[in-house]
């Protein structure tokens, strides 16, 4: 059974998915854990969503009462629709990880602060390290554009592994 849980944050970026050769190569299966946290944005409020026509429905004369409308679909059933498409995402590397041997699952956040968010997610699963890709930027760049490995590497208390694909 692993006894390292190893958060490797996630976002939509080709960026992001770069860690994973680094964690095969320095981090055996049979010690680690792997758990892949997808970081987004909420949705931002509920909506309406046209009806489906395709389902062979076809109201009859006088019915227009029971016509199909616009039903709401709420933030919950939004979030739930993005939780499966990135599970159906990262099938794939899961599928490909638990062949080597790897123990991985996959956590959906949603939050406009990802940092915070990931610092929630280390202190709740009691992560024993963080490893992801950063561009490395340095100088003017990384003052005026945040840098989350930097804030996690200050702020999570535990070892933060970082990779710049370039160079790797």
């Amino acid at each position: 059974m692993p006894n390292n849980k190893v958060l490797i944050p996630l976002n939509q970026s080709e960026l992001s998915l770069k860690i994973v050769p680094s964690v095969e190569k320095f981090f055996p299966p049979a010690d680690n854990e792997l758990i892949l946290y997808y970081v987004t944005n909420p949705p931002r409020h509920a909506g309406f969503g046209a009806p489906d026509l395709g389902a062979g429905y076809v109201p009859r004369p006088g019915d227009e009462s029971v016509k199909p409308t616009l039903h709401p679909i709420y933030a919950t059933q939004q979030e739930d629709s993005i939780k499966a498409h990135v599970e159906a995402e990262l099938t794939p590397l899961t599928r490909r990880l638990r062949e080597k041997g790897y123990t991985v699952s996959i956590k959906v956040g949603f939050s406009r602060d990802p940092e915070a968010a990931i610092l929630r997610v280390i202190t709740r699963r009691e992560i024993d390290l963080v490893a992801m890709s950063t561009r490395a930027q340095v100088g003017v760049t990384r003052f005026f554009f945040r840098d989350i490995a930097n804030t996690l590497a200050l702020k999570s208390g535990i070892p933060v592994f970082l990779v710049n694909p370039h160079e790797a």
